[in-house]
């Protein structure tokens, strides 16, 4: 199970005593949002709910394809934040976004009464109801979460069983052991929808088959090129993406180690360094002598990332985005743990061991480099480019 929320005593035991009053609540929530009692078995229309950040609805991308492949006529909708109709565009895994802030899913203030809106919350909920949905499916792990799955009235709603609220799933799977990528937590919800024993294999077949996707059309690639070409990149060039930023600072290595290694990079390789700012602008403060910054739209961001050779990036929704589209990259983890969050991508690097929610631990400079050059060497783009082979990669 990838923990999205830190597990601590306290909130298991409010949990557990949320669900014990819970079950008594259920005629009252019956007749709030009756569910529907649909006999047929037919699956016309999915919501997924992934309500959260870039990186979260980009892990979330796996499953989306499973059910357009298991449901190829059912309409598939996304309850998620506006970023995921930026991030989803042109992908065809989703037939429309429900945009929704849902107040808990804040990065700040989230339990400031005056950001639970009635009007809103009720609004959506009416809006979900009148959509019939025969199936809902989310990864959560969350008590709110549930709650909102309940109140669709879907017939079916598949769930986990951990994190509150188990009782408003008609499905609640039980959930996956510790070391598992979030990907894999997606995927396991598809069981309850297999029959027989194929059902136990069908985590780790469809881990095989689907990895986070997105899209971006020849044309964002063609305007990605001119830009670069205006930045003063030149066909042929080797060139090494940085993004310096994260959603949190602790997740943030700090941007003299990235300039490092990209000087590194330079010295050995000629390579040209093009570092991605953030919307507030962070890491233009980077001394790296010759690098262009580029602050872009998410659409332009993402096809900037397909003309780089390789990108240097933290755990961050960026780090997702640019696996989704076979970006080669390394993954810097400060805090949290690559084994629930890393690059789901073949081949792709992740240097930091990963510290829970709460410790922050540096990976070193040297260890950085070296994973570059292992992922350059595994693309090819250093013979290719550079047209020199690798005499540094140690690991």
């Amino acid at each position: 199970m990838a923990q999205t929320w830190p597990v601590t005593r306290n909130k298991k035991l409010a949990l557990k005593a949320i669900d014990a009053i819970g079950p008594a609540l259920m005629p009252l929530l019956e007749r709030l949002w009756p569910p529907r009692n649909d006999s047929s078995e037919a699956v016309r229309r999915i919501l997924v709910i992934e309500p959260w950040l870039i990186g979260d609805v980009v892990l979330a991308t796996p499953v989306l394809q499973a059910l357009r492949e298991r449901y190829p006529d059912a309409h598939i909708s996304l309850l998620a934040k506006a970023h995921a109709e930026e991030l989803l565009r042109n992908s065809g895994l989703v037939d429309d976004v429900i945009i929704a802030d849902l107040p808990w899913t804040a990065t700040t203030g989230k339990y400031r009464p005056s950001r639970y809106h009635r009007g809103a919350i009720a609004g959506l909920v009416s809006r979900l109801r009148e959509a019939r949905f025969d199936l809902t499916i989310d990864c959560r792990m969350d008590i709110r979460s549930n709650l909102v799955t309940f109140a669709t009235g879907a017939p079916r709603r598949i769930g986990y069983a951990f994190g509150g609220g188990s009782y408003l799933l008609t499905d609640a799977v039980v959930a996956t052991p510790d070391d598992h990528h979030k990907v894999r937590d997606w995927l396991a919800l598809l069981r309850p929808l297999v029959e027989g024993n194929v059902a136990n294999d069908i985590t780790e077949s469809l881990a095989r088959r689907f990895k986070p996707r997105l899209s971006v059309t020849l044309d964002e690639r063609a305007q990605a090129a001119a830009r670069l070409r205006s930045l003063g990149f030149l066909e042929g060039d080797l060139i090494v993406g940085i993004h310096p930023g994260a959603s949190q600072p602790r997740r943030r290595w700090p941007l003299e180690d990235f300039a490092w290694v990209a000087e590194a990079l330079g010295d050995r390789y000629s390579s040209k360094a093009l570092v991605f700012l953030d919307p507030d602008g962070y890491g233009e403060a980077m001394r790296l002598p010759g690098a262009r910054f580029l602050r872009t739209s998410l659409r332009e961001l993402m096809a900037a990332m397909t003309q780089c050779d390789l990108l240097l990036c933290n755990d961050s929704g960026p780090m997702h985005v640019a696996d989704a589209l076979g970006v080669p990259l390394v993954g810097i983890f400060t805090t949290g743990n690559p084994a629930w969050h890393r690059p789901f991508g073949d081949d792709q690097i992740t240097v930091g061991q990963g510290t829970g929610h709460d410790v922050i631990s540096y990976p070193t400079r040297d260890d950085v480099l070296r994973a570059a050059e292992e992922r350059l060497a595994l693309s090819g783009s250093l013979t290719a480019k550079s047209g020199r082979p690798v005499e540094h990669v140690t690991r």
